[in-house]
């Protein structure tokens, strides 16, 4: 029992902090919420710090490794995972555009809901030491650069800076994000309205989900016609899968259910044991959805209108940063901050509430990544008996 609730402690703590957050700005006095707002623009400086040294760690000790693997394989993976997360962005982008303003009522948000003004004499500022883009290429330079030379030096270097950043996340970011949620409420509820924004973003999610399964669909759509099997059998035997990933809100921890439901599907041990535990680090189509539906949804409440020419770079930097480097807990959402500013041009508040809506419904977003990767194991099975097995016999 102790087990299981461990699992959902971060889920509990946030929503403890929103309730907590909506209480210290509707009652309490404008003083108080100015502590908690000065609190959490203190740790959204923190973050940002952070995230460069978050892409630099995950992503260097990713790509360095990757020659261990099955170099065909790894790349059809590769590109399936990006491909679905782009597709599944591009389209969460349409559906969005169209159903949300007729389905959240944006008329009746104001312009002014997620700005906030207090006056404080106390400033703490934390600059990063780069801006994302440049960690992100930086970093795959290094990692390529690592994997073709084979420097062992520089490999154990970033493994161990890999290791102090995990560290870093784990003992230091992750506890921080309740009370940085419970600042961001603070601001909003502040200003009033905060249930009419609850209760639209309670129909957000129920849009996502339509949406994960949806694209879910589609992936085994896409399956069932390269596999020539049977779509609905290939999805009644991901569904245990799907189920253990809401409960866990893991995708780590549900690798074992999805191998047997893989293997079930007609993928051999060899490629499930291979391309399973890749997947749940690399093919995250249903976060790519989730962060492209919330940001929309901020958005529009904003009185934002985003066009599909500013938001597709968005997009692809997105599906980038979700492939090099998601091992991170929340790393993705902390990740694309400095994009949403720079390329989006979103506030501290309207981000706030992209991140407290993506740690609230993310255990859906991983139940849809978990069950998609039964997908692109199918497929992988094909191609490789296909092509590459023949290949192999043709050449010996």
């Amino acid at each position: 029992m102790i087990e299981k609730l461990k699992k959902y402690a971060l889920f509990v703590k946030i929503i403890f902090s929103i309730a907590i957050g909506i209480c210290v700005g509707v009652y309490l006095p404008q003083s108080v919420s100015v502590f908690f707002i000065e609190i959490s623009n203190f740790l959204q400086n923190l973050i940002g710090f952070l995230v460069p040294l978050i892409v630099i760690g995950f992503v260097v000790s990713g790509i360095s490794t990757l020659k261990n693997s099955s170099g065909k394989l790894l790349s059809v993976a590769l590109g399936l995972s990006y491909v679905f997360m782009i597709i599944g962005a591009i389209c969460s982008y349409f559906v969005s555009k169209n159903v949300l303003p007729v389905l959240l009522g944006i008329q009746s948000i104001d312009n002014g809901d997620f700005e906030f003004k207090f006056s404080s004499n106390f400033s703490i500022n934390i600059p990063p030491l780069m801006d994302v883009t440049t960690a992100i290429i930086l970093a795959f330079i290094i990692g390529v650069g690592i994997s073709k030379i084979r420097g062992n030096c520089l490999r154990n270097f970033f493994d161990e800076f890999h290791d102090i950043v995990d560290l870093t996340v784990q003992k230091i970011m992750i506890p921080v994000i309740p009370f940085y949620i419970m600042g961001v409420f603070a601001k909003i509820s502040s200003r009033g309205k905060i249930i009419n924004i609850l209760f639209n973003f309670s129909k957000l999610v129920a849009v996502i989900i339509c949406m994960h399964i949806a694209i879910l669909l589609f992936q085994y759509i896409v399956a069932s016609i390269i596999s020539k099997k049977n779509v609905f059998k290939l999805l009644k035997n991901i569904i245990p899968a799907y189920v253990m990933s809401l409960a866990t809100q893991s995708s780590v921890a549900v690798i074992p259910f999805s191998i047997d439901c893989a293997e079930n599907n007609g993928v051999s041990k060899k490629i499930a044991n291979f391309i399973l535990p890749l997947c749940s680090t690399i093919h995250l189509t249903g976060s790519a959805i989730s962060i492209t539906a919330n940001v929309l949804a901020v958005a529009m409440l904003n009185n934002e209108d985003i066009s599909f020419g500013e938001i597709l770079p968005f997009i692809l930097i997105l599906g980038i940063i979700m492939v090099a480097a998601p091992g991170v807990p929340c790393g993705t959402i902390f990740a694309i901050i400095p994009v949403l500013k720079s390329s989006l041009g979103f506030t501290e508040g309207m981000i706030g509430m992209i991140v407290a809506l993506h740690v609230a419904q993310d255990g859906f977003g991983t139940a849809c990544n978990v069950t998609g990767d039964g997908s692109i194991a199918v497929i992988i099975e094909q191609i490789n008996s296909k092509y590459f097995e023949k290949s192999a016999q043709n050449t010996e």
